[in-house]
């Protein structure tokens, strides 16, 4: 990164922020595509070719794999902060330093939960145990080994996306993982057209993603040639140094589980079956707004790193600020549109078969307003390895939401879910956007100014 004498980034590397921002941008929103294929498309297919229960028996099968691409412990993700951070300070040695420890213990985690789950496959009862009749204890076992290694070997991705990021190039890295899903999504699907049966389907996931991670791989090292596999540049040292963030980052996953999971718990036991069904899909339906925010969230992620690495403050207050103006301005729009036709696109997509209840729903419209400004904010502590008390933070007002969802419901009956859920993401944010402007030295009068202009990314710039 090109730096003048006062310690801020030059004029041609700002210039190609603003570019990188956009092409980032556009390469994380193909995965609202992606996703919504599998749904829309994958999933119809599944059930038309398999039959309700088997491919129920395929949800369950895979689903316990699936718990083991969390092994990583958050490592590749805090990894690739750490080296932007390095890169932009200049120091390239510790970035291969921190690139090659991580892949050995992520690696050597792999290996060791690899022959665990193929011992556990092989020596429980699992045809038993989980009261799967539509498959042969055989292709039973074999499914689970081979969904149990493509899990493991997904674990690779985070890390070689950390190249991809550490050196400018993460739209790059976006758009490979993005199509290597799709890829993934039609290729299996075909399969399945052509009467693959579960433990074929198993086989080509994982030969897809040991091919895809052989290139992933190949193209991240001739796109940042200085990184090299090995080990002679690995240090305990640098991992000691990623424990606390890297255990940290597990908790937005778990959290989120726990917002999903647990609020749908919460509703059943309380209001029952088709109370959670009405809350679910209207949620499910609202969450389209997050995704959105999510690309803007990942697209400003490895800037954000790379000005904090090189402590250009201007650059980071800008990118955090029109992040959220873009996210705010996006969301209100969304938000407004799905007011308007979200009824009638719930009546279709549902078939008419779940009735909606109008008050739970402009709640829940209310709920992404305010999760999806905070959520964009949360990248800055992300970006930066400092999340440690956002994580905490974050995992006690989950389940405080639940909690209070129980309470709530019981009073207001379905609305007093999405109630809650409000009341803890307005407290949440404002933690947030306190913590996100001291990071970045920043004026809450100031930032709150930038938020009512009309966004644009070639605002990003001096």
């Amino acid at each position: 990164m090109i730096e003048t004498t006062d310690g801020t980034t030059g004029a041609s590397d700002r210039a190609g922020v603003r570019q990188r921002v956009l092409r980032g941008l556009a390469a994380t929103a193909l995965g609202p595509v992606v996703t919504t294929f599998v749904q829309v498309v994958s999933v119809p297919v599944f059930l038309h070719f398999w039959g309700t229960r088997l491919y129920g028996e395929w949800l369950i099968l895979s689903a316990l794999p699936a718990y083991l691409a969390l092994s990583d412990l958050g490592f590749g993700n805090v990894a690739g902060n750490d080296m932007t951070m390095r890169v932009t300070a200049g120091d390239r040695k510790g970035a291969v330093a921190v690139f090659q420890s991580t892949w050995i213990l992520v690696t050597s985690v792999s290996a060791l939960l690899g022959i665990f789950a193929v011992g556990a496959a092989l020596l429980l009862p699992l045809c038993r145990w989980l009261s799967i009749s539509s498959m042969s204890s055989h292709d039973v076992r074999m499914t689970i080994v081979l969904l149990s290694m493509y899990a493991l070997m997904s674990l690779q991705g985070p890390i070689i996306s950390a190249g991809f990021r550490c050196d400018g190039h993460f739209p790059a890295g976006a758009l490979l993982t993005n199509v290597i899903r799709i890829t993934e999504a039609l290729i299996a699907t075909a399969a399945v057209v052509l009467h693959a049966r579960p433990v074929h389907v198993a086989a080509l996931y994982l030969g897809m993603r040991t091919l895809a991670i052989l290139v992933f791989a190949a193209v991240m090292l001739s796109m940042t040639p200085w990184i090299r596999y090995g080990v002679r540049q690995a240090a305990s040292s640098s991992v000691r140094a990623l424990v606390r963030p890297a255990f940290a980052f597990m908790a937005f996953p778990a959290g989120n589980a726990l917002s999903i999971q647990g609020m749908v718990l919460a509703v059943g036991i309380v209001l029952g079956p088709i109370a959670v069904a009405t809350f679910s899909t209207m949620r499910t339906l609202t969450r389209f707004v997050f995704q959105l925010m999510e690309s803007i969230k990942s697209s400003v992620w490895p800037e954000l790193s790379a000005a904090y690495g090189a402590q250009d403050w201007r650059l980071a207050r800008k990118l955090h600020r029109h992040a959220c103006q873009a996210s705010l301005w996006l969301s209100a729009l969304s938000v407004a549109g799905l007011f308007v036709f979200g009824p009638r696109i719930y009546a279709i997509w549902t078939h008419g078969r779940v009735t909606m209840d109008p008050t739970t729903f402009h709640l829940l419209l209310l709920v992404m307003l305010a999760s999806s400004f905070w959520n964009t904010s949360s990248v800055v502590a992300l970006a930066t390895n400092r999340h440690q008390r956002l994580a905490a933070v974050y995992i006690c007002a989950t389940a405080a939401s639940v909690g209070l969802a129980v309470v709530l419901t019981r009073s207001f009956q379905l609305p007093g879910a999405a109630l809650s859920l409000l009341v803890v993401d307005f407290a949440t944010g404002w933690f947030v956007i306190r913590e996100s402007l001291g990071l970045l030295q920043d004026s809450f009068r100031g930032f709150v100014r930038a938020l009512v202009n009309l966004p644009s990314f070639a605002a990003i710039r001096y």
